[in-house]
């Protein structure tokens, strides 16, 4: 493994946002194989935490030659160890630190002047706790991290040495916890045939993250997957590039992410200190990186060790279910249906094939209804066989819920052979008592299994769906980072920190980026107004031009459809009046006039927030008057590619009216593409300069005819 570089990233390794474009190399052989380790807090006292902590760190990395040191501030041994009193007093290099006492900051300052690699912080009180002193206390050791020296927690445990067995069959599984027990079932997993690489807790991630370890397990050839429970991620940038680490190496990452109730968030804040961010903006991130989000432990289990026993397939995921009974059959098709996995219709040489050895009141097509009996006759192996050389198909789904003697022995006994053949992925959905001996063969042997038909659907969906991704992925990170565009220096000038910009300015900004946007003029005086009027055409829109009124329409200060000169002088003076009225304290720099513009498919919302831990986001839905009342919004966190951008179109219920409705003309959903792009453009080079950005709304007209923006508004943050 590469050594750890302290020094700042190359700048052709940031983007032009300053994010990093690669993950950061660590030595990761002196952690898991180090010369010298110190346990500070070793004790004798029997029964004391303490105790078990320096036999088990003793046992096993003594075990794989390491020199495991005790320091004690008072014994010269202990557990018959020679003792340290003092981390500096250690003779010779150290590679880790275990620090298990109540006040860890000094010892780790103690670590960092004695130049120690990696440092474990078993201790807890930082910034979980919520308390300023808790947050200043995991702040120095962040700061204590800057250089060479790795810390691993601090709220962790010592799960990341613990031995695993080496006597199962398939590539490995990587586990990455922010909680123990929520761990420990996931390494239980063993039970059911599934390898543990190794199981990483990380506690509040004061350094060491979930990006780095999914980094490393990646690289590793025997990884097959990496299952993860999180409550929330230290940096997105991170972890996208992890998950783009993974996409690139065809390893999936299968995640529990809570947060999606308040609740939720709430008890993450208060166990590691992370607060959990966006549910929506978790999900956009996880689909544009193939991450595999699931709700609960048994799926996160089964559809990660599902990834460890099986290859990715190279077709579209359509399954053939080998059913015992109709109403199995028919209880499967029913679930496929609504979790969108194809069952396709069988090949004829097939549904041949089983007509010559199933009655005629069996189905023969998919999927198929054997009877049950089947399965322990001569016949059983050749109807298996005819189901996996269908050329319709991708998967084989056997369900099986019901032992019998000679019959679920059997049927596994072939399920295994055919596993081992490996042509197609046997999968197999036990609701059968798991003392029986054929569960236990389909275990040892490898054998897909799940224990419910709704997780084993939604596991081969994953598979179908992860191995898509796979094959069409091409990386956003793979490309050198651009140079500042032409645009963000204009732009940029317009920004004045902790203010909002005039709509005239806000659009300025999109101009320079080749938003575009409505023609319109500003006057100061009702003749101006009506000047104006006359040059774009009536009717005109008109609107109280100011940076201190943001929501225009709710105070009545937009009026549209303004047919007539006499008009025009009326409702600049009204709009004058009413802004005086409703907002004594604004500045006005005058009444905006715009033409009418008709004839749009569609009115949508773009917009640029920060959302942790992401940073700018693109936020885009309906748009209009409505946009709160309909919240049928998407979002994408940059880099992300036009195709990504497509699909955050296309996953709003407003994606319909865009492709034509009714006899109305499809919209210019081309433009509107190239309009999302050039705003992360935006949101890349200028975004963390800008608080809030909408436009709204963006009028997307009829094919090929583009989109405009009608009104905007940027609000620059207020520290640059």
């Amino acid at each position: 493994m590469p050594s750890a570089d302290p020094r700042p990233a190359p700048e052709a390794s940031l983007d032009a946002s300053g994010r990093p474009l690669r993950l950061r190399d660590i030595d990761w052989a002196t952690l898991f194989r180090p010369t010298t380790v110190v346990v500070v807090g070793a004790s004798e006292t029997e029964g004391s935490q303490q105790r078990a902590q320096f036999t088990q760190i003793r046992d096993r990395l003594g075990a794989h030659g390491a020199d495991v040191v005790p320091i004690h501030p008072t014994r010269e041994t202990v557990l018959g160890t020679r003792a340290y009193a003092n981390v500096r007093d250690v003779p010779g290099p150290i590679d880790v630190a275990i620090v298990l006492v109540r006040d860890p900051l000094p010892i780790v300052e103690d670590c960092a002047a004695r130049d120690v690699k990696f440092v474990v912080v078993f201790s807890a009180g930082f910034s979980e706790v919520g308390t300023e002193e808790g947050r200043a206390a995991e702040a120095r050791l962040e700061e204590l991290a800057s250089g060479a020296m790795r810390v691993i927690g601090p709220n962790t445990n010592l799960n990341i040495f613990e031995p695993w067995r080496d006597d199962i069959p398939g590539k490995k599984l990587a586990v990455i916890t922010q909680s123990g027990m929520q761990g420990r079932p996931i390494t239980q997993g063993q039970e059911l045939g599934i390898a543990i690489q190794r199981w990483a807790t990380l506690g509040n991630e004061a350094d060491v993250e979930f990006a780095d370890l999914v980094g490393y397990f990646c690289g590793l050839p025997d990884t097959g997957a990496i299952a993860t429970f999180a409550e929330g991620f230290k940096d997105g940038r991170t972890l996208q590039l992890a998950a783009d680490v993974a996409a690139a190496r065809g390893v999936p990452i299968v995640c529990i992410k809570v947060g999606r109730s308040e609740q939720g968030e709430a008890m993450a804040r208060a166990h590691t200190g992370h607060l959990t961010g966006a549910d929506a903006v978790h999900d956009a991130v996880f689909r544009q990186r193939g991450v595999i989000r699931v709700d609960d432990l048994d799926e996160l289990i089964e559809i990660s060790g599902m990834f460890c026993h099986t290859e990715l397939i190279d077709g579209p995921g359509g399954i053939v279910v080998y059913a015992l009974s109709g109403g199995t059959a028919s209880h499967t098709a029913d679930l496929c249906g609504v979790m969108g996995v194809p069952i396709p219709k069988l090949e004829q040489r097939t549904i041949d094939g089983l007509g010559q050895i199933l009655p005629w009141f069996l189905r023969h097509d998919n999927p198929v209804d054997t009877g049950g009996t089947f399965a322990a006759r001569p016949e059983g192996r050749r109807i298996l066989d005819l189901m996996i050389e269908d050329g319709n198909t991708d998967i084989l789904f056997a369900p099986i819920t019901g032992v019998f003697p000679g019959m679920s022995d059997a049927l596994s006994r072939d399920l295994i052979e055919l596993h081992r053949e490996g042509r197609k992925p046997i999968v197999v959905a036990w609701l059968s008592p798991l003392h029986d001996d054929a569960y236990r063969a389909l275990c040892e042997a490898g054998v897909p299994l799940f224990h419910s038909f709704g997780a084993a659907i939604k596991g081969m969906k994953a598979l179908a769906e992860f191995s898509a991704f796979v094959r069409n992925y091409e990386s956003p990170f793979a490309v050198d980072a651009e140079p500042e565009s032409a645009a963000a220096a204009p732009a940029r000038a317009l920004l004045v920190p902790g203010r909002a910009t005039n709509e005239v300015e806000s659009k300025a900004v999109l101009r320079a980026y080749g938003i575009p946007t409505v023609e319109e003029r500003v006057a100061t005086t009702a003749t101006e107004a009506v000047t104006a009027a006359q040059a774009l055409g009536l009717p005109v829109v008109m609107k109280i031009l100011s940076a201190d009124i943001a929501h225009k329409s709710d105070l009545g200060l937009v009026e549209i459809g303004v047919a007539t000169t006499e008009r025009v002088r009326a409702i600049y003076d009204r709009l004058l009046a009413d802004a005086q009225r409703f907002a004594p304290d604004a500045e006005i720099d005058g009444v905006l006039v715009q033409p009418m513009i008709t004839g749009a498919v569609a009115e949508v919302i773009l917009g640029l927030s920060h959302q942790a831990p992401f940073g700018p986001t693109i936020t885009y839905g309906l748009g209009g008057v409505l946009t709160e009342v309909y919240k049928d919004v998407a979002f994408a966190v940059p880099p992300f590619s036009e195709a990504d951008a497509r699909a955050m179109v296309d996953s709003t219920k407003s994606a319909a009216i865009l492709r034509g409705v009714r006899g109305r003309p499809a919209g210019d959903i081309d433009a509107l593409i190239a309009a999302i792009m050039r705003l992360q453009r935006l949101a890349v080079e200028i975004g963390d300069e800008i608080s809030e950005l909408d436009i709204n709304p963006l009028l997307v007209l009829p094919a090929r005819q583009g989109v405009l923006a009608v009104d905007a508004l940027v609000v620059a943050r207020t520290v640059r």
